[in-house]
C-alpha cells in the first residue's frame, strides 16, 4: 500500500523519459510536467495537513466530542497526517528525481513508516465502518466501550506495523550503472524469498481487497437495515413523516455509496498499475511510456485519499463544525467583543441605576 515503494520496481526499468530537459540529467519528465507534479502534491499537502489538523484539534480540546467512534476518526487524522508528512515529500521526489536523494536511512525508515501509516489509515476506515453498523443493527445496546475502542485502535497500530515489517528488512540502495551509477532505493529480497507473493499477500489483499470488502459488507448492512425500518403508524402527519424517511434513507445512500467509492477509486489505479508491473515483467515499450505518467497520477490520487478523509468523517457532519467554531481563533475574537461590550453595558445600567435611586438622571 505504500506510495512510493510500489514505484521502486518500475524505476529499474527506465523507459525513455525526458530527462535532458534544460540540461537537467536527473529530471524523469520534462519541466512542465515536474512544475505541474509539484504543484498537485503541494495542494494535496497544504489541504491534507490542515484538515487532519483540525480534526485532531477538535477531539483532544473539545471534551463533548471524545466519543467512541470520533476516537476512531481522530485515529484515522493521525494515520492520515503520517501519509501526509512522509508519503507526498518522498513520493513526489521519487517521480520528478531518477535517483534516489535521501540516503540509506531514510531508505529504510521513509518507506516503512510510510506503509504503516497507509494501512492504519485504512484499517481505521474498517473501525468507523464497524462502528455505524453496531450502532446502526443494535441502537438499544450500550454499545462500544472507549476502553474497547482504544484497544482496537492499538490493535491496528500493531497489525500494520506487522504487515508492514519485510519492507524495513528488504529496502535498500542500489547502484545502477558503470561510470555514472544512479542510486535507487528498492526492493532487495533474498532469492529463497517470492517478493511479489507478498505484495499479493501483504499488499494487495490485507492493504486493500480484504478493508474494502470490511468496508462494504458493513455500509450494505446498514443499508439494509435502513430501509427495513418503519415510519409509526400512530404519528400525527404520517406522509410527511415518511417523506423526511425517504429523504434519510436517500441520504444514507448517498453517504455510504461516496465513502465506498472514493475509498475504491482513490486506490484502484494505483494497484492496477503495480499489479501490471508486478507479474508481468515485460512490458512493451508503450506501456512504459505510459506508467512513466499514469504512475505519479495514480500515487497522487492513492495519496489524496488522506486529504479527502476529513472532508468525508468529519466536516460534513454538523457536530464537528460546531466544535471547530468553539476552538477557531476567530470565533474566540468574536466572543471576546460581545462580552466586552457587555461588560461596559452592566457599567453603564448600574451607573444609571444609582443616579436613578439618588434622585434622578440629571439629565448629561
Amino acid at each position: 500500500m505504500n506510495n512510493s515503494s510500489f514505484p521502486n520496481d518500475f524505476e529499474l526499468l527506465e523507459p525513455a523519459l525526458d530527462t535532458t530537459q534544460l540540461d537537467l540529467p536527473y529530471l524523469r519528465h520534462s519541466l512542465e510536467w515536474t512544475i505541474l507534479l509539484i504543484i498537485a502534491y503541494s495542494s494535496i499537502f497544504i489541504i491534507g495537513f490542515i484538515g487532519n489538523m483540525c480534526v485532531v484539534l477538535v477531539v483532544v480540546r473539545t471534551k463533548s466530542m471524545r466519543t467512541v467512534t470520533n476516537l476512531f476518526i481522530l485515529n484515522l487524522a493521525i494515520a492520515d497526517l503520517l501519509v501526509i508528512i512522509f508519503c507526498i515529500p518522498s513520493t513526489l521526489l521519487s517521480n520528478i528525481l531518477i535517483p534516489w536523494v535521501l540516503g540509506w536511512w531514510m531508505c529504510k525508515t521513509v518507506n516503512y513508516i510510510q506503509g504503516v501509516s497507509v494501512c492504519a489509515s485504512v484499517y481505521s476506515l474498517v473501525a468507523i465502518s464497524l462502528d455505524k453498523f453496531l450502532g446502526i443493527w443494535f441502537p438499544m445496546k450500550k454499545g462500544m466501550a472507549k476502553r474497547r475502542a482504544r484497544i482496537i485502535i492499538g490493535l491496528i497500530w500493531v497489525i500494520a506495523s506487522v504487515v508492514i515489517l519485510p519492507w524495513a528488512l528488504v529496502f535498500d540502495l542500489v547502484e545502477v550503472g558503470d561510470s555514472s551509477a544512479v542510486t535507487y532505493c528498492v526492493e532487495v529480497w533474498p532469492a529463497e524469498v517470492n517478493g511479489d507473493l507478498y505484495f499479493l499477500l501483504g499488499n494487495l489483499l490485507a492493504c486493500y481487497l480484504l478493508p474494502l470488502g470490511g468496508i462494504s459488507l458493513c455500509y450494505a448492512l446498514i443499508w439494509f437495515r435502513v430501509i427495513q425500518r418503519k415510519v409509526p403508524k400512530e404519528t400525527a402527519s404520517v406522509a410527511n413523516v415518511k417523506k423526511i424517511h425517504r429523504k434519510t434513507k436517500l441520504g444514507v445512500l448517498k453517504m455510504l455509496m461516496v465513502v465506498i467509492l472514493v475509498f475504491l477509486l482513490s486506490w484502484l489505479p494505483l494497484y492496477v498499475i503495480f499489479t501490471r508491473i508486478k507479474f508481468c515483467k515485460n512490458l512493451e515499450e508503450w506501456e512504459e511510456r505510459l506508467y512513466s505518467i499514469a504512475t505519479p497520477l495514480a500515487q497522487w490520487l492513492g495519496s489524496s485519499n488522506s486529504c479527502i478523509n476529513p472532508i468525508l468523517y468529519t466536516f460534513l457532519n454538523a457536530k464537528f463544525r460546531r466544535a471547530f467554531l468553539t476552538i477557531s481563533p476567530c470565533r474566540r475574537a468574536q466572543k471576546k467583543v460581545p462580552t466586552l461590550q457587555r461588560r461596559h453595558a452592566i457599567k453603564s445600567s448600574y451607573h444609571v441605576r444609582k443616579h436613578v435611586s439618588f434622585g434622578g438622571v440629571t439629565g448629561v
